[in-house]
């Protein structure tokens, strides 16, 4: 199974494509954490539309663009937190394959909302999806607006206290791991946004998170920055698979 996740920077850049499509070509992915999209049928024909087995978004009130969940391959029953209306949205998922064995998972797409402060925000959401869990297996993924993964001392940039402490309470309450951390132990966080006041730190606020049970099943989690990928959005896509 392949999972992606990517911020589109208002529907994605004019002039450089479609980035549903781009991202559906160039990576087959089962299922898409997207944030900052508009709505998934206005990149795709009906027909095309109607290739996917599952779809949720909802819009941010007051913008044309939201969160989404786009499949291929799964049914998405959706999950609302409605304080967090088009910033999240979430589904229970029945059918996942995972090393051939069908299963049962919930899954989210999420964008801490804007302005800030952004700490306070991702609390409150898990918080809010805590209590929705139905304690089987999950996917988080998307753009946090806070550092996703724990630093090395030798990084320019540093984990603020909330972000350590973060970290630790989805592993503990959640189970959760972030994926690109755990199969790159030992190598400093790439660079997942170019924010437009300075575009060389790297900052990494992007991430997909599995429940500790898929540790054995992860096979790989890259970060997209190359070619269009540096164009298209301010963030880079983020890939994952599973056996």
């Amino acid at each position: 199974m392949r999972v992606a996740s990517y911020n589109m920077r208002f529907g994605g850049s004019k002039g450089t494509g479609n980035p549903w499509q781009q991202l559906i070509a160039d990576f087959a992915p089962d299922i898409v954490f997207a944030q900052e999209s508009f709505r998934p049928d206005s990149y795709f024909s009906p027909d095309e539309m109607a290739l996917f087995k599952g779809c949720i978004w909802a819009g941010v009130p007051g913008v044309n663009w939201g969160s989404a969940i786009l499949s291929r391959r799964y049914s998405l029953e959706p999950v609302s937190l409605p304080e967090y209306e088009g910033w999240v949205v979430g589904a229970r998922v029945s059918d996942i394959v995972i090393d051939g064995v069908t299963q049962s998972a919930m899954v989210f797409s999420i964008h801490a909302p804007s302005p800030g402060p952004y700490d306070r925000a991702v609390k409150r959401i898990f918080d809010e999806i805590w209590k929705k869990w139905d304690k089987t297996p999950l996917i988080v993924a998307g753009d946090f607006n806070v550092t996703t993964a724990i630093r090395h001392p030798t990084e320019e940039l540093k984990n603020s206290t909330f972000e350590i402490n973060f970290q630790e309470r989805l592993r503990r309450e959640f189970g959760l791991i972030n994926a690109w951390q755990a199969l790159h132990p030992n190598q400093n966080l790439p660079q997942t946004l170019r924010w437009a006041k300075d575009r060389l730190p790297a900052y990494h606020c992007d991430a997909i998170f599995l429940s500790h049970g898929y540790l054995p099943n992860l096979v790989s989690a890259s970060v997209e920055s190359s070619g269009k990928w540096a164009e298209i959005s301010d963030h880079n896509p983020i890939l994952v698979s599973l056996a």
